[in-house]
């Protein structure tokens, strides 16, 4: 354990550093009242937010999209959206008072469609990953909106985040605290309780915030259901998860806890506390020896950008051929993507890493295109353009796959490792990964485990962790003779070397 904590997030800054639901959680947590201003783009928005919980949200501009929400949602038919909108513009009032007046809907319809089209701009909110925040004080009580009532933030949360997040966006927030081990805190039970009833998996990851095991192996068990990662993100992030000490055995986590006595000028619920960045992104004292040679790299090429030969961009001598071109740029997209960067805790250089990886692109797309290669170099090659869009797509499968497997569940994994091969078989990581879950998976599979590692060792041959693995797959298996050599290999390769 380190000592760290919470860094929570100002009462103004930037929605690239820190989430909307974040934002929301922790003023659920501090029983926050107040106006929160958030501005993306063109458009911005005013949440009133009463003791955590958000009231009513209201645009500076005067949109009104009323009428069109309800035409959306079956409540009206276009005819009658055009007539709303019409009155409304004649009369200079809301587009609900419009509609109460053209008798399109009764009171109750009315207010319950208001109600449902303010909870779908509050969570429309959550996506905003661009833009500013700020706080300021709230208006009185008797200026509050007389229909007015608040919504339940955490099942909010728990309902939407799964919709207004991608599943890469979601699973990532939790992965870099997978390592985190916690219960429900007493007072919060009862809160804990209403979010297990969303549905199975809700009532899965509930049941097994004991302390016993980490928040990782909990969604891995839960087969990385979405409601369940939701979840778990919700409890977390908003406090009613108390944050604990790995059992014995167990782990060590690099978050610390505390918890703050409360008094008439802290807030009523108890922080847990622990070392993060205030987007979620688990921060330590000390870079590991990868994110700072990758930081030392990017900080390096950045001000050469210019001076760059399209081969030395790509890291290659000028005798390379089209495959080595493929493999370097296909090393560079998945080294710059912005997720491998988060989960090194390099978040911060993701606009230096585009550069650096805009002119490595610019570079593959002269020396992967025969004509411009010639031109360039007066050589020539037969290789087709590598396709970006599958090169991409199975990136994405990929890194789903690795985060369900770092959780402990193989089978979820292999539905994303086997299109992610499948898409893109020339990549090792992709077979080791499908190799490896194909042999931890609750059934496992020697024969197709061994084919796959195989396939990987060697289109890597210097990977310690193929040749190591393959060498534990084939032990199981009792080849003995061929996994001791490999395992042999691999503590050549890297002394340190595990599965």
């Amino acid at each position: 354990m380190v000592e760290g904590q919470w860094i929570d997030a100002p009462d103004e800054g930037g929605l690239d550093a820190v989430s909307v639901p974040q934002i929301l959680a922790q003023a659920w947590r501090d029983e926050r009242t107040g106006v929160l201003r958030l501005a993306h783009g063109q458009r911005e928005r005013h949440l009133l937010v009463r003791k955590g919980a958000p009231i009513s949200i209201s645009s500076p501009r005067g949109d009104d999209e009323f009428a069109a929400f309800l035409a959306n949602t079956g409540r009206i038919g276009g005819a009658q959206r055009v007539e709303v909108e019409r009155l409304a513009a004649e009369r200079g009032c809301a587009q609900a008072s419009a509609v109460l007046a053209l008798e399109l809907l009764d009171p109750k319809a009315l207010y319950a469609a208001m109600r449902a089209d303010t909870r779908a701009r509050i969570a429309d909110t959550f996506s905003w990953g661009a833009g500013r925040y700020h706080w300021t004080s709230a208006p009185p009580e008797e200026n509050d909106p007389k229909t007015a009532r608040a919504f339940d933030l955490l099942a909010l949360l728990q309902d939407e985040l799964p919709r207004r997040w991608d599943t890469d966006r979601l699973f990532g927030a939790l992965l870099r605290i997978e390592h985190l081990h916690g219960d429900i805190t007493p007072r919060h039970r009862k809160v804990a309780q209403k979010l297990a009833r969303a549905g199975d998996m809700a009532a899965r990851a509930i049941a097994a915030l004991d302390g016993s095991r980490p928040l990782g192996r909990v969604l891995g068990d839960c087969a990385g259901d979405p409601l369940a990662a939701a979840t778990l993100w919700t409890v977390t992030f908003s406090g009613v998860l108390r944050l604990v000490a790995a059992p014995n055995g167990a782990a060590e986590t690099s978050f610390d806890f505390e918890v703050e006595v409360t008094t008439e000028a802290t807030p009523a619920r108890a922080r847990a506390t622990a070392s993060t960045r205030s987007d979620g992104a688990a921060a330590s004292a000390d870079a590991s020896p990868q994110a700072e040679a990758l930081r030392e790299e990017i900080e390096a090429l950045l001000p050469r950008l210019g001076e760059l030969d399209h081969y030395t961009a790509l890291g290659l001598e000028a005798d390379a051929n089209a495959a080595q071109i493929k493999k370097a740029y296909f090393k560079a997209a998945k080294k710059y993507h912005p997720d491998a960067l988060a989960r090194l805790g390099l978040g911060g250089l993701k606009e230096a890493a585009a550069k650096v990886f805009g002119r490595i692109a610019e570079a593959f797309e002269v020396l992967s295109d025969p004509d411009k290669k010639k031109a360039y170099d007066a050589g020539g090659s037969d290789e087709p353009e590598i396709d970006t869009a599958r090169l991409a797509q199975a990136e994405t499968s990929y890194r789903k796959g690795e985060i369900l497997a770092k959780m402990g569940n193989f089978d979820g994994a292999l539905e994303y490792f086997e299109p992610a091969v499948e898409l893109w078989p020339e990549e090792p990581a992709y077979q080791m990964g499908l190799g490896w879950a194909l042999y931890k998976q609750p059934r496992p599979d020697h024969v197709r485990a061994v084919h796959h590692l195989e396939i990987a060792v060697g289109q890597a041959p210097e990977n310690a962790v193929a040749h190591y693995r393959l060498g534990l797959v084939l032990r199981a298996a009792g080849e003995t003779n061929r996994a001791n050599e490999l395992i042999a290999r691999a503590r050549a390769i890297d002394p340190d070397v595990s599965e």
